[in-house]
């Protein structure tokens, strides 16, 4: 979708979009939290994905993409706004009707710029390691978490 046309879009859904520099997300400056995300890119979330659908909705348990779209892939639990840099870089990936998620292929934005509700939510942490667990602790919780 077009930045523009996206940002009305939000807009219209009462989610702001803010300057990079002004952006906490879960405390940390958005610089930080991006370099945090993309150490999830190695993490085994132990989710069941077939041809990019999560095996747990197709049961019937509720799968964390499921409302990708409605909820912005879950920016919108950011304080009600997304940093206009992080919006630019997705802009092109959003359609209103999947959010980020596309058949066959899963989520489509990089990990750095997902929403940390997106990247906490795993199926099992069987396969993690407690350096991992604490990585995905950091970003649920934040910069305040200790």
């Amino acid at each position: 979708m077009d930045y523009d046309k996206l940002k009305e879009w939000l807009r219209e859904r009462n989610i702001g979009v803010v300057p990079k520099e002004s952006m906490r997300v879960r405390g940390y400056d958005v610089d930080t939290y991006r370099k945090l995300a993309k150490q999830t890119e190695n993490v085994d979330y132990d989710c069941d994905f077939h041809d990019g659908i999560c095996h747990g909705l197709a049961l019937g348990a509720p799968g964390c993409c499921m409302h990708c779209a409605s909820a912005f892939g879950y920016w919108q639990k950011e304080g009600g706004a997304i940093d206009d840099d992080t919006l630019r870089k997705i802009a092109e990936f959003f359609d209103e009707r999947t959010g980020f998620l596309r058949e066959g292929a899963g989520c489509i934005i990089p990990r750095e710029l997902r929403s940390p509700t997106c990247l906490y939510i795993f199926c099992s942490d069987a396969k993690m390691s407690g350096e991992e667990r604490l990585l995905l602790y950091k970003i649920q919780y934040g910069a305040n978490w200790s």
